[in-house]
């Protein structure tokens, strides 16, 4: 781990850009609803700043971590986020199919249930996240 870590600030001090993540640090808990399968909750999170939306399927006891209306803060990378696993929620996700127009959209899989990301205008930085098969998310 502590090489990963070094060879991306080498790249960073030999004036290569690090590569950028989605963040999502004034998000709001809009809705907790119900779903067709029992013990699933569907969460919907909203950015206003960035135009960004994610609705995620969770187990009923994780999403009674989360509260309406509650300020929650995202990221999404490529890579492992360093500290993700002190957050509430952090796992990797598949993706399952990408629509480029805007707005982007991205239908992946978290531990095997379904989350929706979509960003109205995405920066071309947001859109790298993206790039590999994987990618890492954290809600904090």
């Amino acid at each position: 781990m502590k090489r990963q870590v070094f060879l991306r600030y080498a790249n960073f001090e030999n004036g290569a850009s690090l590569k950028m993540a989605i963040r999502l640090n004034s998000s709001i808990v809009e809705t907790i609803e119900d779903t067709e399968t029992k013990k699933l909750k569907l969460i919907k999170i909203r950015d206003k700043e960035v135009d960004a939306s994610i609705e995620l399927e969770l187990p009923k006891a994780l999403s009674d971590t989360f509260q309406i209306k509650e300020e929650v803060s995202v990221v999404i990378d490529s890579e492992e986020i360093p500290k993700g696993e002190s957050a509430r929620l952090y796992g990797e996700g598949t993706i399952f199919k990408m629509k480029h127009e805007e707005p982007f959209e991205v239908v992946a899989t978290l531990g095997g249930l379904r989350l929706i990301i979509e960003i109205t205008k995405p920066k071309k930085s947001q859109t790298k996240a993206f790039e590999k098969h994987n990618f890492f998310i954290a809600i904090k």
